[in-house]
């Protein structure tokens, strides 16, 4: 399942809800998750997504071994699709999405993270794509990690499936914050206050061109970031913004 439940005006919160206390992934948690994803992206008062697991012990420890280890090959790829599904929904919707990671955040779990703009560990994370020690490798949004920590480590984290812990993490820039455990949330939901000022439109641009930069050539992306800034000035949202910053108050949108 995935709960839902509003932080602040414009910030939402949503738990990744899987099986026992590690929060095993299934294919019902990812239908949903989905599902809950497409209503919070269309909803306008939708600013910042806070996605985290249940509970406090673990962000997840992964895809359920016990629905896997029997798919027949349509079924794997039906599960597979799936929770790409969601993980390019975080990549690609239109405001922005911050992981607070507590705990294990391990094979899938990891790629659903990656495919947040900000992921903030408390001390007690350990991250990790594991899946070649099952048998599997690690498809779709793990191709993420090159792009995130390099390739030469990307190669031994994959090949290996051993984890990192958050500080490691941290230095290697899997994540971009690591705060005492108890203060993930609280940090989580300070990062999208920040952004909470800015135009929901600007972001979602923004969004947009950061993901073509990872599908396209150079040259695409280049040209589709032009035509997103020209697309800008086509409302008075830039003039407001630029007003506002030399004026030093908020702006109006």
């Amino acid at each position: 399942m995935a709960h839902s439940q509003r932080a602040e005006d414009g910030i939402e919160r949503v738990q990744v809800v899987g099986r026992g206390p590690l929060n095993i992934l299934g294919r019902d948690t990812f239908a949903q998750l989905n599902a809950r994803l497409a209503e919070l992206e269309a909803n306008p008062n939708t600013r910042v997504i806070i996605l985290s697991g249940k509970g406090d012990a673990a962000f997840s420890a992964g895809m359920d071994l016990l629905e896997m280890k029997d798919l027949t090959p349509s079924d794997a790829e039906s599960l597979i699709r799936l929770l790409h599904q969601g993980a390019r929904k975080l990549l690609t919707m239109a405001v922005p999405a911050i992981a607070a990671i507590r705990g294990p955040c391990l094979g899938g779990a990891l790629e659903v993270a990656l495919a947040c703009d900000v992921r903030v560990a408390g001390q007690d994370a350990l991250l990790g794509l594991p899946e070649v020690r099952v048998g599997i490798p690690s498809v779709i949004e793990a191709s993420l990690l090159p792009r995130t920590i390099g390739l030469g480590r990307a190669r031994q984290m994959l090949l290996s499936g051993n984890p990192v812990n958050a500080q490691e993490a941290l230095e290697i820039g899997l994540v971009n914050r690591v705060v005492a455990p108890e203060e993930v949330m609280s940090t989580a939901i300070d990062l999208a206050k920040d952004l909470l000022g800015m135009s929901r439109d600007v972001l979602a641009s923004q969004k947009a061109i950061v993901a073509k930069w990872l599908e396209v050539s150079e040259e695409e992306s280049n040209e589709f970031s032009i035509q997103e800034f020209i697309k800008r000035f086509k409302t008075t949202q830039p003039k407001e913004a630029m007003e506002a910053y030399l004026e030093k108050r908020p702006p109006r949108f």
